[in-house]
């Protein structure tokens, strides 16, 4: 199966598929890929902070 961009639609779009070995496949990309990027959220939360703090 080839590399799948991680973002909601390239999920939802495995689930409607109804094939479940691709839905695994991806399942497993995307809690690698939140593993590898666990601190994402956190990255965007200080952006955000730091975005507000500009504006004020």
């Amino acid at each position: 199966m080839g590399v799948i961009m991680l973002y909601a639609a390239g999920i939802r779009e495995a689930i409607a598929s109804n094939d479940l070995e691709k839905m695994k496949a991806v399942a497993e990309q995307a809690k690698q890929t939140v593993r590898e990027q666990k601190d994402l959220h956190v990255a965007l939360l200080e952006l955000l902070d730091a975005i507000d703090k500009l504006k004020k």
